[in-house]
């Protein structure tokens, strides 16, 4: 039976499990552009996230900004960022032999109390003027190490939600909430700071995992296939590994994940130094700005997941990578206050656009039996090396500034992009088999 065969089958065993199921029935335009919510799972997973990832950005700027306090140092706000990604790199890759192995709806509620039971902790030490540098660091390395198992676990876990064919808009749905969350979570993080403590972001970041642990609870996974129980887990990784790094599309999709590790993403870690030393708005102004950010990320899910039944897929990419390197090279050479907030969105558009369609195509590319190997070597080079890149420009922007470290990184992303066009691998890439 034809591959396209085969979907078409299976998109159809799922439409009938899922028919009529879904909390709440949406209108007809509104599936057509965001297909993935047609289903029961994802829309259960949808609202549990929702509430889950607001606390999460709540924490994300409750780090930076405490960070910042006691330290005064744009070094230590990217060392913390760092470290709390150290797992990515370390640990992944093996997590994803298991992945494929076991019950990732369990996982996922372990994983998610676990970080729960951290988070107030720490957030109880903060508020008891008990935290300190070491404490925050310990911290943010055990949740990264509970994060390099959930992530790996979670994108995996979308095509038992939906499907294959609804993959597609799955993704950017959840990148985009994960995005979306930043428009809210920044803001009530700065009231929250300015008004009570910054223990608060950590605790109720903690609490909110209960809504992720009920969604996960109820979902009832509609994809099944076979596991590879029977390899070695070695061999298992070995080949995990090889077809990564062998596939032709899947290897290029890494490399510029890679750089957009490097080069992008640290803008985000240096947005409190931004805040505070460019703007002088202290937790107000980088709630505001990353919530801009966040904002141009959602949009950005929403134009992903309205054009996820395209073929070709390539230009989103490519069109993303100019779209959020030039923007940030503007907010490098701005200085004024609203106009950054406008430059942010668009750098939050382009970079959920690109990084939403790179994780597409990398499950689209992966075998079934070893779609969680694949995407952990994926999870490993882009959210593995963002310590790299936080250190990076860490230390960059202690030695110039933290505005000069955004162009420059920006700036050498464009070239990467640059480099692939010209040399015609995003064309290479657009070729279907």
């Amino acid at each position: 039976m034809a591959k396209e065969d085969i979907l078409i089958e299976e998109d159809l065993e799922i439409t009938a499990a899922t028919a009529g199921a879904a909390p709440v029935i949406l209108p007809t335009r509104v599936i057509s552009i965001f297909p993935a919510l047609a289903h029961r799972n994802f829309q259960l997973y949808f609202m549990g996230q929702a509430i889950s990832l607001i606390g999460f950005w709540l924490q994300q700027v409750g780090t930076g900004y405490y960070v910042f306090q006691i330290t005064h140092s744009a070094f230590w706000v990217g060392a913390s960022a760092a470290i709390g990604g150290l797992p990515f790199l370390i640990f992944t890759t093996f997590a994803g032999v298991a992945v494929d192995r076991v019950n990732k709806q369990k996982v996922l509620i372990l994983t998610q109390a676990a970080e729960a039971v951290v988070d107030i902790a720490l957030g109880i030490l903060i508020l008891t003027s008990r935290a300190n540098l070491p404490l925050v660091v310990i911290a943010m390395f055990l949740i990264g190490c509970i994060n390099s198992i959930d992530l790996p676990t979670r994108l995996t876990f979308l095509v038992e939600m939906v499907g294959k064919k609804d993959l597609a808009s799955a993704i950017p749905i959840n990148n985009g909430l994960f995005n979306a969350a930043r428009f809210v979570g920044p803001a009530l993080a700065g009231i929250l700071i300015a008004f009570t403590s910054v223990g608060w972001t950590f605790i109720l970041n903690g609490f909110s995992f209960i809504a992720g642990i009920w969604a996960i609870l109820a979902i009832k996974p509609i994809y099944k296939y076979q596991a590879e129980v029977d390899v070695h887990p070695l061999e298992s990784l070995k080949t995990g590994i090889k077809y990564s790094f062998t596939h032709p599309k899947i290897l290029y999709f890494i490399i510029l994940a890679f750089f957009s590790a490097i080069f992008i993403w640290p803008f985000q870690t240096l947005m409190p130094v931004v805040s505070e030393k460019v703007f002088h708005t202290g937790a107000h102004g980088l709630g505001t700005l990353l919530s801009a950010a966040g904002a141009g990320s959602l949009t950005g899910a929403i134009f992903t997941s309205a054009n996820s039944a395209r073929k070709n897929k390539i230009p989103l990419i490519l069109i993303g990578i100019v779209i959020s390197s030039v923007s940030l090279i503007l907010f490098s050479l701005n200085q004024n206050f609203t106009l950054a907030h406008v430059i942010l969105f668009l750098a939050g558009f382009g970079t959920l656009m690109q990084v939403s369609t790179l994780n597409t195509l990398v499950q689209l590319n992966s075998p079934d039996n070893m779609r969680a190997r694949v995407m952990a070597v994926y999870l490993t080079m882009f959210v593995g090396v963002m310590p790299l890149g936080n250190i990076l420009a860490g230390t960059l922007a202690q030695k110039t500034s933290a505005l000069f470290t955004i162009g420059l990184s920006a700036a050498l992303m464009l070239l990467v992009g640059a480099a692939f066009y010209f040399k015609g691998i995003f064309k290479n890439l657009a070729i279907t088999n």
